[in-house]
């Protein structure tokens, strides 16, 4: 039992355990840690009228064919 318990606590260290984000390129990992801060506080308040506003361009520049791709995909899945 004890043997259980002591790996069960060294998996949650590990899923606990969150190193730094490197992209490789200084750069770019300074401006997506700049990014991802937001998301980390309110990620609701940016990504929804995201998405939306995304959806409306879609919409007025493909119209009937993304509704009918979108139902080929819902029928699919």
């Amino acid at each position: 039992m004890k043997t259980i318990n002591i790996r069960l606590k060294k998996k949650l260290n590990e899923v606990f355990f969150i190193e730094s984000n490197d992209l490789g390129n200084d750069y770019l990992t300074i401006y997506f840690k700049k990014i991802t801060a937001y998301f980390k506080v309110i990620p609701f308040a940016y990504v929804i009228p995201f998405a939306f506003l995304i959806s409306i361009i879609m919409y007025f520049l493909l119209g009937r064919l993304l509704i009918r791709l979108v139902t080929i995909l819902q029928y699919g899945y």
